[in-house]
């Protein structure tokens, strides 16, 4: 197939794919991820890559790339977290798309080839692909469970917004990875993502973005290797931050027309699905039972998680109703018990 090329109002080439890579102290993957950009049999890519005030060999790593290849972007900012390196990286980006790629990550040599060819035949605003587990000694596919193909608004409409954050407890793979995005969209829901979030940032994006996309593709090709590291922020044993949730629900509060279709609903499933794993996280502190449990209930308090808690229903998970039934009735023993196994 013939590489798309585009061009401005001045007649100047520009890439189709602007790929956004964060880089914080991942020295030992960075080169991997690096390497897999290079290797692209679709070419026509820029590379951005925002070192977030690495203290390891990060920014070294990155301009000994970016001298050696044209392609390749390098961004050198203080430590602000995933939120505000994605946003220094889209105001930067170029391209008709913006790709998000974790610098731990990987991604197939095709991944972009893929990418064009579906956007050569429908022009989509978000296309989304399959990713690959990659842990320390196998791979797992992890497919789309859902149908494949095209999606019209109306099919959005239909078939995505219920599952956004659906009542079986399940919800649309919230992930930037594996997911490219017209960057008009993914521009305006990024730069409006509270830079305070950091459980939860993908979610606060993605979520706005299938809402006011026209259009959708989902493909069968498992293409992005996500690694399983266990030294990454979300199994990096650790408490989160307690204004999370609220933070992510009043952003999709503000984000989505939140009196129309479910969306009400969807929001206070998100909040208590992001609280009970702020609650969980609690006991990764070094205090004593007694004075977690303590600051749990307070927390379970507030008015806002209390009105999330009392307005949330799961119709048809078991699972998430016992999570439910946790914070609702405060079984903070319940919540320890799950935090040892976790």
């Amino acid at each position: 197939m013939n590489e798309i090329k585009y061009y401005n109002k001045t007649g100047t080439k520009y890439p189709l794919f602007s790929v956004v890579v964060p880089v914080y102290n991942i020295e030992k993957y960075i080169e991997d991820c690096i390497h897999s950009l290079q290797a692209q049999t679709f070419e026509n890519i820029e590379i951005i890559l925002v070192d977030d005030g690495s203290t390891d060999n990060c920014s070294q790593i990155c301009d000994k790339y970016a001298e050696t290849d044209s392609k390749i972007t390098v961004i050198h900012k203080k430590n602000g977290g995933l939120v505000s390196a994605r946003q220094a990286g889209v105001e930067m980006a170029h391209g008709e798309y913006v790709a998000c790629i974790d610098g731990d990550d990987w991604i197939d040599k095709n991944y972009f080839n893929k990418f064009s060819q579906i956007i050569e035949l429908y022009n989509p605003d978000i296309i989304c692909c399959g990713a690959v587990w990659a842990f320390s000694n196998h791979l797992e596919e992890q497919p789309y469970n859902l149908q494949l193909g095209m999606y019209k608004k109306e099919d959005i409409i239909k078939n995505i917004y219920p599952i956004i954050e659906g009542d079986d407890g399940k919800y649309f793979p919230p992930s930037l990875w594996a997911k490219v995005f017209r960057k008009e969209l993914y521009l305006k829901q990024q730069l409006a993502v509270n830079t305070r979030i950091k459980i939860g940032e993908d979610h606060a994006c993605v979520k706005p973005c299938i809402y006011e996309a026209n259009s959708l593709y989902i493909m069968e090709d498992c293409l992005y290797y996500y690694r399983q590291n266990d030294m990454s922020m979300t199994k990096n044993r650790k408490a989160f931050d307690v204004d999370g949730p609220q933070l992510i629900g009043e952003h999709f509060e503000k984000q989505l027309p939140i009196n129309e279709f479910d969306f009400k609903e969807q929001v206070n499933r998100n909040v208590v699905h992001n609280l009970f794993n702020v609650c969980v996280s609690q006991f990764n502190r070094p205090e004593r039972y007694k004075k977690i449990r303590a600051s749990i209930i307070q927390l379970l308090r507030r008015d806002y998680y209390k009105n999330a808690i009392d307005k949330c229903n799961y119709a048809k998970s078991i699972g998430s109703n016992l999570t439910l039934m946790c914070l609702k009735y405060k079984l903070c023993i319940l919540i320890w018990i799950y935090s040892r196994f976790k």
